[in-house]
C-alpha cells in the first residue's frame, strides 16, 4: 500500500478554514480516473497468461471496479477515496456475486488444493497452477495515476484554504 504525503505552503494574515466540499470533489475525481485507468488494465479482449493483467471475457471483473468517498464521521473527516473491485456502496460499479474473484486471479490457484478424486491431476508434468497469478491491476493503476492524483489534490488544497476573520 502506498501513501502520500501532502505538503503545502501558503501565506495566511488570519486563521485558515478548508472547505471540504471542494475537497471532497476532488476526491471524486481522482476516483474516477483511477477507475478508468484501472477498468483499461483489464479491457484487454484476449486470453491473459501468467503474470498478465486478467483478460476480458464477459466484463464482469471490469464493471466491479468502483470507488467510494466516504461520509465524515466523528472518527474520520471523510477526506480520502477507496477504488476496488466489489467495493460496497461504491459508485458506477456492478456488484460480483460468489467469492472474490480478484484474490484467486492475484493469488492464484494451485491444483490439489482440495484433494478429491482427481488429484493427480498435473503429476506427470505440466504446471501445478489451475490459475496462474496475475498481475495487480489496481496497484498498477495507482501507480499510473499517482503524480496526477499529487497535483491535483495539492492544486486543490491550496483553492479550498478560506481565510476567516476571527
Amino acid at each position: 500500500m502506498n501513501d502520500y504525503n501532502v505538503h503545502v505552503d501558503f501565506k495566511l494574515t488570519e486563521v485558515a478554514e478548508l472547505d471540504r466540499k471542494k475537497v471532497r470533489k476532488t476526491f471524486v475525481k481522482i476516483g474516477r480516473k483511477i477507475q478508468a485507468t484501472s477498468r483499461a488494465l483489464v479491457s484487454k479482449k484476449q486470453v491473459s497468461k501468467s503474470g498478465e493483467y486478467p483478460g476480458y471475457r464477459s466484463g464482469k471483473l471490469s464493471r466491479s471496479i468502483g470507488y467510494k468517498v466516504p461520509r465524515p464521521t466523528s472518527r474520520r473527516p471523510g477526506l480520502m477515496v477507496i477504488v476496488m473491485p466489489n467495493l460496497k456502496g461504491g459508485s458506477n460499479m456492478e456488484k460480483l456475486m460468489g467469492p472474490y474473484y480478484p484474490a484467486f486471479l492475484f493469488y492464484g490457484v494451485r491444483r490439489n488444493a482440495k484433494r478429491g478424486k482427481s488429484h493427480k491431476k498435473g503429476a506427470s508434468g505440466g504446471t501445478p497452477w489451475r490459475i496462474a497469478p496475475r498481475k495487480n491491476f489496481m496497484i498498477d493503476a495507482l501507480n499510473k495515476e499517482s503524480s496526477w492524483s499529487k497535483y491535483v489534490l495539492a492544486k486543490e488544497l491550496v483553492n479550498a484554504m478560506k481565510q476567516v476573520k476571527q
